[in-house]
């Protein structure tokens, strides 16, 4: 008795070691997805904070720019023999066009940006497929030697 002992033992040991080594496995795992998910959020949260930011910078330009650059281009144009009544609307318009432009440039800039980020924990699914293909390989011998 005492000699079929050891092999049922050695056998519930490495099934308890795989029990724990797969569960520290899969603990590291999902330490690791966090860990990306984190890293990745931040990335995006910068991108999108950037975004909120040019179009604050846009907007306020615009109202800040129409109001004197629209006051000082109407001045050129009455200047330059503009009808009064037209240079007073076609100043700030013209003036609000650029700096719209612009806006819209820093915009689609961070836009593209953002369009890069991905919350896709890559290093996470990559190390799964290894441990996958890394079991499937160890498993697939025990079979073949029980057929």
């Amino acid at each position: 008795m005492n000699s079929e002992l050891p092999p049922q033992s050695t056998v519930v040991t490495l099934l308890q070691s795989l029990r724990d080594d797969t569960t520290t496995l899969l603990r590291q795992e999902v330490a690791l997805a966090k860990a990306e998910l984190k890293s990745n959020a931040s990335h995006v949260g910068r991108h999108a904070a950037e975004i909120a930011v040019g179009g604050f910078v846009a907007y306020a330009g615009v109202i800040v720019l129409l109001i004197g650059l629209g006051q000082l281009v109407g001045i050129g144009l009455v200047r330059a023999g503009m009808d009064p009544d037209i240079a007073q609307w076609l100043a700030p318009t013209l003036v609000g066009l650029v700096i719209g432009v612009i806006g819209w440039a820093m915009l689609a800039k961070a836009k593209r940006a953002l369009a890069h980020d991905t919350l896709t924990p890559r290093e996470t699914i990559e190390s799964l497929k290894t441990n996958k293909d890394w079991a499937q390989n160890k498993l697939h011998p025990s079979h073949e030697s029980n057929t």
